[in-house]
Parts: structure tokens; sequence; C-alpha cells
């Protein structure tokens, strides 16, 4: 830690600093002072972090001020969206050395220059008649602050980026202990950076898992949530380049942005009934001999904090800053909302053929009336092999949907306007993939029924197929025919079971690429 200071607080502190690179000062091990009459703001110079201490004339030399810093930082620590072990990585990390230098950035200069506004200006936003603990000042003075993340080029709320750092730079590994059982799985090395190691580390534990849960004899239901929660589980970690062993604090992180990931209000019932199915699924680790008793112990906490820390401030803060940033897209999702539900009770069954391929390589499947056309898509194309590697878009009629773009100018609707349920049997959609290939689906709405009362709308159930599906970048459904003449498994009937059983996952996987 390099803690830049001026030279009137070095005298009083009796601390002689040194000389640094400027480049040390752009960094989250680097931190600035600044006194504002009874308080002192300590600011992390790369994620404009505040910490507030008090009455820093008491503090009259280094040790003493450490002590007061370091007391200051924890409890700004806990009360931030943070997993207890993480804190505890960041606590040692950042407090391992302490260096004392005169260097200040401009930037971070002008960060304390608002946060000294904030406390004593003319518009200070701090209610003192509340009689706020440091903590508290501190936050809110976090809350109104934004600093520049370099990788979205952009600035973001101080919170988020403490959030970010806490992701990417800290890890709490789990310890296996390979035995003849579990040898076969590959472990993700995270110094390896390698998305596919841990693509399939997690497609090993998904398929074990399922027969894990088959043999403890649970309702469909229950087995059902399990196996959605774990593939969902298990997609966020990859999304982030690491297998469920690589960082056992993940379960908060999922919990907590639960909604965002998912694009789905949950009530408090069924917030428990995830961190349930986190349970089950940190048992399956524990069990296989993935998870140490400790590792056990630190994932089931991490999920159970998440869970709390739901209703913390920080949260809610976290929620008003998204229903802020996204005011259109909830606004059309109310819209739309009312048409969602009528759609709930229907079943739909879906024929999706590969077009211009013979012999026919085909899929049947049911999906419930509420699929989201976007999902829809994902499903044929997960259904047929396709990595989401290129774009696509769906052709009805004379109309073109195609997913939202976050810049640019939209040529068709938007995917996610639109449920399945607006159709009818006899309708057909055209999805297109990969515009230099142009592997093309025709897809038909073949039959339609209601579900009963207490039925489950929520699962998607491939009924019926036959060929393995596309290879990517083979030029087509020419390449794919020469193909299958080298090849003649390319030409055969699915074996259901055993796709079914991947198809959530391919599914997910999928819907994270677009993301």
């Amino acid at each position: 830690m390099i803690i830049a200071v001026d030279s009137s607080f070095a005298q009083h502190l009796h601390v002689n600093p040194h000389e640094v690179a400027e480049q040390d000062l752009n960094d989250a091990q680097a931190w600035s002072v600044h006194l504002i009459g009874d308080f002192m703001v300590v600011m992390n110079n790369q994620l404009a972090v505040p910490v507030i201490v008090r009455h820093p004339q008491r503090f009259n030399d280094s040790r003493s001020f450490i002590a007061g810093f370091k007391r200051e930082f924890l409890r700004l620590m806990e009360a931030a969206s943070l997993p207890h072990a993480k804190i505890r990585l960041i606590r040692d990390d950042q407090l391992a050395t302490v260096q004392f230098t005169y260097l200040m950035t401009p930037a971070i200069e002008r960060q304390l220059k608002k946060c000294e506004e904030m406390l004593t200006g003319t518009g200070a936003l701090i209610d003192w008649d509340e009689q706020p603990n440091n903590t508290e000042i501190a936050l809110q003075l976090a809350d109104k602050l934004q600093v520049m993340d370099p990788q979205l080029e952009d600035t973001v709320p101080v919170m988020d980026m403490l959030e970010k750092y806490s992701l990417d730079e800290f890890h709490l590994p789990a310890h296996p202990a390979f035995n003849e059982q579990n040898r076969r799985y590959l472990y993700h090395d995270e110094s390896l950076v390698d998305i596919t190691s841990a693509v399939a580390v997690s497609q090993l534990f998904l398929t074990d898992y399922q027969k894990y849960l088959a043999k403890r004899q649970r309702n469909d239901q229950v087995i059902d949530r399990d196996k959605d929660i774990a593939t969902e589980y298990c997609s966020y970690c990859e999304a982030r380049g690491l297998s469920p062993l690589d960082d056992l604090t993940l379960p908060y992180y999922y919990l907590l942005h639960y909604e965002e990931i998912t694009e789905e209000n949950i009530s408090d019932a069924e917030a428990k009934a995830i961190v349930a199915a986190l349970s089950d699924f940190g048992h399956f680790m524990h069990d296989q001999h993935f998870f140490a008793d400790e590792d056990f112990d630190n994932f089931i906490q991490a999920a159970g904090q998440g869970l709390e820390d739901r209703h913390s401030p920080q949260y809610l803060f976290r929620l008003q800053q998204l229903l802020h940033n996204m005011q259109e897209e909830l606004t059309r999702q109310r819209q739309s909302l009312g048409r969602s539900r009528s759609m709930a009770k229907k079943r739909l069954r879906v024929r999706a053929v590969l077009k211009g391929y013979r012999p026919t390589m085909w899929r049947e499947f049911e999906v419930g009336g509420d699929t989201r056309l976007d999902k829809l898509c994902f499903q044929v194309l997960a259904s047929f092999g396709a990595t989401g590697d290129h774009l696509f878009e769906l052709h009805i009629g004379e109309k073109v949907y195609q997913l939202p773009f976050n810049r640019g100018k939209q040529s068709g609707e938007a995917l996610t306007t639109h449920w399945l349920g607006e159709f009818n049997p006899g309708d057909e959609f055209v999805l297109e993939y990969d515009f230099g290939d142009s592997w093309t689906f025709t897809i038909t709405v073949e039959k339609e029924t209601t579900l009963r009362r207490l039925q489950n709308n929520r699962h998607a159930y491939l009924l019926d197929g036959y060929g393995s599906g596309i290879i990517e970048d083979i030029g087509g459904t020419s390449g794919l025919m020469q193909a299958a003449e080298d090849d003649p498994t390319i030409n055969h009937e699915i074996d259901l079971k055993v796709k079914q059983s991947q198809w959530g996952e391919q599914i997910a996987r999928l819907q994270h690429r677009y993301e």
C-alpha cells in the first residue's frame, strides 16, 4: 500500500515519505489523504473508494494512523456488497506493507475536492441531523462518485468498481482431493485464463450432477429446479472464465445479481429456493471430493450471505441505479407483461428443419407460449449444435426480428419484445444463422395445448430429431453434406435422453454469448 500525504500531515505523523514512480500511483494499492477540518478522507486512487476517519489530529504517528484507517476501511468493506471471505483477502493484500509518499495524481485531487464539497460546501449532501457514523458518510459520498472503468471506457459508480475489483483480483479456490472417482475431470487452473477448460469442467460437473440427483430420489420439481440453477450458476462461472472450483465466493455475486443475470424478478421465497439448490450442488461437489469441508462451508456461507445482502442498502441502491439506467427497458417490460402472462398457459409443439440439407435434419420440441422469440432462437440453435460465434436473425413473413443492439441503428424489430404464444399452429418462421455460411432453419408451430392448473410451463422438452447438427465454418449445408460422406455419424437419429440432458446447458451458454 502506498499512501500519498501532504508535507504538514507527514510531519504530524513523523513519517519520511519516499519518492515513487508516477505509474505506481494509478493502482488499486495506492491511496491519498485529504484533511477537511475534523475529517480525513483516505481515497483509493484507482477505485475512488472513500474511507472517512474523524479527528485526524489525534493520530500523532504512522502506527496510530494505520490502525484508525484499517478499522474504518474494514467497516466500510463490511457494509459494501462483498462476501466475507473476499474482505479478508482484500485486507491482507492491501495492508501487507505501507509506504508513504508526497505525490498525488490530478484525477484523485479532483475526486477529493468533490468529497470536500459534499462534506462542507454550500450544497453539502450529508444530513448531519441524522448523526451519521463514518461508514454512513463514506457510503453517501461513494453513492455520488463515479470512476473511469478502462475496460468499458466509461464512468461507473464507485461501489460497482469496488465489486468488480473484488471479483477480478481475488479468488478463493477449492482444494479438490483427486482420486479414482473424480480423476477424469479436467481441473481448470485460473492461471491459464482458458475459458474452454472452464466450460469442459462445468459440462462434466453437470452431467454427473444429474445422475447424482436421480439417485437421491427427489421429486421431479426439485430435480428440475436443482438442474436449472446448477446450469445457470455454471454458465455464470464460465462467463467469467472460471470453473466452480476457482472461486468459492461466486454464489454470493450470482445470488446478488440473479435478477440482472436472468432478467427475472424473484421473491424472497424464490431466492431461498435458489440458495437451497446451490446447497444441493455444494453437497454434490463435497460428495465428489472436489470440496473439502472448509470449501463446502465457504461455498454455503457465500450463498447465505448473498441472500442476506439482498436487503442491504447497497443492494437497494444498485436496484435504484438499475431502474434509472434501464427505464426504457422496464417500461417496455411492463407494457408487455400482460401479454406474457396471458400466454403462460399455452404449450406449443415446434418443428425446426435445416433447410437445403439431405437427408432431412430436424428437431421437434415443446415449449411454453411465454417463450420469448430470442429464447426460441437459442433453443433451436442449441439443438443443432451452434456455438454462437455468429450473428442471426428471425424472419416472420416480411418482418425481420433481431437481438436489440446496445449501439447502432436497429434494422428490425427486437426479438425480446415478442413471444411464441403470439402465433398459432401453422405459422412458420425462418431463422438465419451465420450470414457467411447462411445456415437456415424453417421453424413451424405444429400444435397448441393448454396447461392444466398447477402444471409447470417453465421448461422446454426435446421430443425427437434426426441428424447430429451443424459444423461451424464448414461452408453451410453443402459442406456439411460433403462431410457426411466421410462421417456417417452426422446422419443418424439423435440420442434423445443425452440431447435433452445437455440442451439446457447449451441454451444458457448461447444466451451468455449474445449478452
